[in-house]
């Protein structure tokens, strides 16, 4: 691996995240006059670990500040928002949201002391907040159904209801952990959390067994089914199982619910190799190509290589690690990463199918016209919105992570 390339991402990512939070506190999905100048929660969240881990904390706190004040009255974060933290969404409920803000603030709550160091612990900061904490959390379990105890969604990561509404891996392992951290937070505050985590440890049980495959030997992505109150779920209209293979069918362990050494998690990782690991390009693709959300091209994503770079970290194989963080180095153009890297056949191909199908939205023209105007054009690629700032976030959490196992100071 190329430590002085990868030192220099490392760098230019932290650069990115400074350079990408706005002055009330948000980061950016990408710059403005891109394609997402816009606080997304998920993206944002992510941008607040990356933070983190990199020793931002100032930054980060003032992300947390950010979301935490933009709350909805039931207790829900928005799809996404402006600057100034008004809503400004475009699609339905994504309570992964809500997961994933509790998590990040576990996790900053952690890095300033937690429940180890209490002297240095941010508990005012946590105290401040408290009751937007309740209301997250409760918002959570008024989205679970009691048949099964998984969290029901409409979107999750993909944003892609026809996969996705139902009880998706994501968004309950995001909820789950995000209750969790909760817990966490109240334990050192000393609050009676006890329901709280007896509900976490419910959702854990059940994504460790309604998620999982064991014929398979693989987490699946989703039970499809239309309203979170069914009962029995057996009758709902949309009730099936996408069991398709997609990156986040990672996400037990990387919201640390369970060891990178569990069974479960060392079989899906490699289902998720041999089956979205791109033999072209390389680097992970999220999902098989046929399920046709191709903005852009099929190709692969940077910050989902680097997720599951994390699980060969985490379990001690240096060679699968190096050939993940490696190709987010390599495919790099001036420290910067894109969103996602396809080829010119496939960029055509997508926009010869979209066109074909009257479902090209005029957003997309200037998609089009960037992917074409950047120098990688020139050497055969199409690169999606670059840089997004997720990428960079999540780079910077699986190199740290790398380094300080295999090349520590």
């Amino acid at each position: 691996m190329n430590l002085i390339e990868a030192e220099r991402l490392y760098e230019n990512s932290v650069r990115i995240l400074k350079m990408n939070q706005h002055e009330n506190g948000g980061f950016y999905a990408s710059p403005p006059g891109t394609r997402y100048p816009f606080i997304y929660p998920r993206d944002h969240s992510i941008c607040i670990y990356g933070a983190v881990e990199a020793g931002l904390m100032n930054e980060a706190r003032k992300g947390l500040e950010f979301m935490l004040n933009s709350q909805k009255p039931m207790g829900e974060f928005s799809q996404r928002y402006d600057v100034d933290g008004n809503d400004a969404s475009y699609k339905e409920l994504q309570i992964d949201g809500n997961g994933l803000v509790l998590f990040v603030l576990g996790k900053y709550f952690k890095a300033t002391g937690g429940s180890f160091y209490e002297e240095m612990a941010d508990k005012l900061f946590i105290s401040k907040y408290w009751e937007i904490i309740e209301k997250a959390v409760q918002f959570i379990l008024m989205n679970k159904n009691e048949e099964v105890n998984l969290i029901h969604t409409i979107n999750s990561i993909h944003e892609y209801p026809a996969y996705e509404h139902g009880f998706e891996i994501y968004a309950n392992c995001a909820c789950c952990a995000g209750i969790y951290a909760a817990v966490d937070m109240g334990k050192a505050l000393g609050k009676d959390v006890s329901g709280w985590e007896e509900q976490a440890d419910i959702i854990k049980k059940a994504i460790l067994t309604r998620l999982y495959s064991p014929r398979r030997r693989s987490f699946v992505k989703c039970i499809r089914v239309k309203d979170k109150n069914s009962k029995p779920i057996g009758y709902d209209p949309f009730a099936s199982l996408v069991h398709d293979i997609d990156a986040v069918e990672y996400a037990p362990a990387y919201f640390e619910l369970i060891s990178d050494y569990d069974i479960k998690v060392m079989s899906t990782s490699r289902r998720i190799h041999q089956e979205l690991w791109d033999k072209e390009i390389g680097g992970l693709n999220r999902y098989p190509e046929y399920w046709g959300r191709n903005n852009g091209g099929y190709g692969p994503w940077c910050h989902f290589t680097c997720q599951l770079a994390n699980h060969h970290t985490e379990t001690n194989n240096q060679d699968m690690a190096e050939l993940y963080l490696d190709w987010v180095v390599d495919m790099a153009h001036e420290y910067t990463l894109p969103e996602h890297i396809s080829t010119i056949e496939r960029f055509e191909l997508w926009l010869e199918d979209y066109t074909n199908g009257k479902i090209l939205r005029d957003s997309k023209v200037k998609l089009i016209e960037d992917i074409r105007a950047h120098p990688k054009w020139e050497d055969g690629l199409a690169y999606v919105t670059i840089p997004l700032i997720w990428p960079h976030a999540e780079f910077i959490i699986s190199y740290k992570k790398y380094r300080d196992k295999f090349h520590p100071a």
